[in-house]
């Protein structure tokens, strides 16, 4: 993707409103800039299963940033810089959260394994009632049925970024009260 010097000073000039309050320049600016911050994200994170997640994440960093440009130098080094730091920032926590979590899918297989007589079949589903509803229908979907996240979120009629962080929120509260109702067991 390639932009001209005509585009970069349309953006440059779209944040100076933005950060006057403009919310119209700023809706355009996030519309325009939209595909290259997709495009950059895509070029550098390899699991696809992850790049939509990050794509978000930049964009939040975005918009926590957008204060810090100067309307005096160039916005293009400013741009750059803003996204490809969240972009490893967002890899970063996202190896840390692989290197040191379980994820939800271990702890459902070792709760399987686990005999219904210590109560752990129990547990599950007291710790699914007690999510709320969007996330326990997400983590439903997705691990208790199986479906793809593109088939879950038809069926829930919302985007596959909402899904993924639906469950993730899901799987987290759902960790969450296990490790309790497990603490409170022993």
């Amino acid at each position: 993707m390639d932009f001209n010097d005509d585009q970069w000073k349309t953006w440059a000039q779209l944040m100076k409103l933005t950060q006057s309050g403009d919310k119209a320049a700023y809706e355009r600016l996030l519309l325009e800039i939209s595909p290259l911050v997709f495009h950059f994200v895509h070029k550098r994170v390899f699991d696809q299963d992850h790049v939509e997640d990050v794509f978000q994440d930049v964009l939040l960093s975005f918009h926590k940033a957008k204060h810090s440009y100067r309307t005096d130098l160039p916005f293009p080094p400013w741009f750059f810089a803003v996204i490809r730091n969240a972009v490893w920032a967002a890899l970063k926590k996202n190896y840390r959260i692989t290197q040191r979590e379980v994820p939800l899918e271990d702890l459902l297989e070792i709760a399987a394994l686990e005999t219904a007589e210590d109560g752990i079949d129990d547990r599950i589903h007291q710790a699914m009632a007690a999510l709320p509803e969007m996330n326990r229908q997400a983590v439903e979907l997705l691990k208790l049925k199986g479906m793809s996240v593109d088939v879950a979120a038809k069926t829930l009629g919302i985007s596959n970024a909402a899904l993924r962080v639906r469950a993730h929120r899901g799987y987290a509260l759902l960790k969450k009260i296990l490790v309790t109702q497990a603490e409170k067991s022993e």
